[in-house]
């Protein structure tokens, strides 16, 4: 089976060299394809430039100001120019390899994937340190596969069969006639529908970055702003795991030791961040929360009006 890693960016120029940097020490090699969704970010005007010879590198112009603006278009354009026999590595630039991808890793990837002919996603990133202790309990180990998956007899959230940072057998797709939908909860359905649950590696090597910056609807409110200030967002890179690290990882008690990122990571050059590590500036502040939602409202409200 074939690897590519694609990276979908949108304005995280230092972000976006991260992850890129972080594929090149842990993935050297691997096909790479770089798709950002219309940037004015001048780092990433110069990332782009400068691994033109390095990646498939496209930049996409057409203005899409839904949450996720073209992520889903993107993912499905690298998808579809893929041939069958391809696994597809799908990041984002607040993501990043956070170890070696070694020949075992992949074995065991593509060993899964024939046993189970039935499944075509699978995650290779660790678990959120904000996970709540239900839903980390909802993750099991199946030794029989050695795998993890959520069970969860009513998702009310995406996870359990997709997620937007994740592998997915090109040839398994396309025979579904599977289209990715402009929604993370839409696509967890047709997952749901098509393939069932998602596996999740037991040693996972990819992760999202606290404390980025992030964007909703191509833009950013007032609470947004505010929330990223006091939260101090901006790049926390993660150290690549040490080789020890990774063996001891290897064989942990599985079913009692879950794969959550706080756990297994260490931030890059001795950073430090409250734990467990925040992915959403709004989370530890109830009245940003109160005004975001505010501030939607009356952007739904002002769109209803014609303004």
């Amino acid at each position: 089976m074939n690897f590519a890693v694609a990276v979908f960016s949108f304005n995280r120029g230092t972000h976006l060299r991260n992850c890129l940097h972080s594929i090149e020490q842990g993935w050297p090699g691997v096909s790479l394809h770089l798709v950002d969704d219309g940037s004015d970010d001048p780092e990433v005007a110069q990332v782009l430039a400068e691994y033109a010879n390095r990646a498939q590198v496209e930049r996409v112009d057409v203005l899409n100001k839904s949450k996720n603006g073209n992520l889903y278009r993107n993912m499905q354009r690298v998808y579809e120019r893929l041939s069958d026999d391809t696994l597809l590595v799908c990041l984002q630039d607040d993501t990043q390899l956070t170890r070696t991808v070694t020949d075992a890793d992949r074995a065991e990837i593509v060993d899964y994937l024939d046993a189970n002919p039935g499944s075509a996603i699978l995650s290779p990133a660790f678990q959120r340190g904000t996970i709540s202790a239900r839903a980390l309990s909802d993750l099991q180990y199946d030794s029989a596969h050695h795998m993890y998956f959520f069970n969860r007899p009513s998702p009310k959230v995406a996870g359990m069969h997709y997620s937007d940072v994740a592998m997915f057998h090109v040839g398994r797709l396309r025979q579904a006639q599977w289209r990715f939908i402009e929604d993370e909860f839409a696509n967890d359905k047709q997952a749901r529908d098509l393939f069932g649950k998602m596996a999740y590696l037991p040693c996972p090597w990819a992760m999202w970055v606290p404390n980025a910056p992030a964007y909703r609807n191509r833009a950013k409110t007032l609470a947004w702003r505010l929330g990223e200030r006091w939260s101090r967002s901006g790049l926390y890179p993660f150290e690549l795991m040490a080789s020890a690290k990774v063996d001891a990882m290897r064989v942990r008690d599985f079913e009692a030791d879950k794969p959550v990122a706080d756990r297994f990571l260490t931030l890059a050059g001795g950073r430090e961040l409250p734990h467990p590590w925040a992915y959403d500036p709004l989370k530890r502040w109830r009245i940003l929360r109160r005004l975001n939602e505010f501030e939607e409202w009356i952007k739904r409200v002002r769109k209803a009006l014609g303004f």
